[in-house]
């Protein structure tokens, strides 16, 4: 099974799609699966500093709150 969070979350955010992120994450359910959330954490902390995969990933931890989870 290939992994339904990485691609997704690269792509769509990479290509400022943020209201399709929103629909992935609360409309799809990704969102309620802290699979999803532990991959975000893990890929923030490894990614360096001043890198655009940083700053997306680390734009949707920041949108966790507001989005309900």
């Amino acid at each position: 099974m290939t992994d339904p969070f990485f691609d997704p979350f690269s792509i769509l955010f990479a290509a400022g799609r943020s209201e399709a992120m929103k629909r992935f994450l609360v409309e799809d359910g990704a969102g309620r699966d802290p699979r999803f959330w532990r991959l975000a954490q893990a890929l923030s902390a490894l990614y360096p500093s001043h890198t655009e995969e940083k700053r997306w990933v680390d734009g949707v931890l920041a949108r966790k709150k507001g989005l309900g989870f």
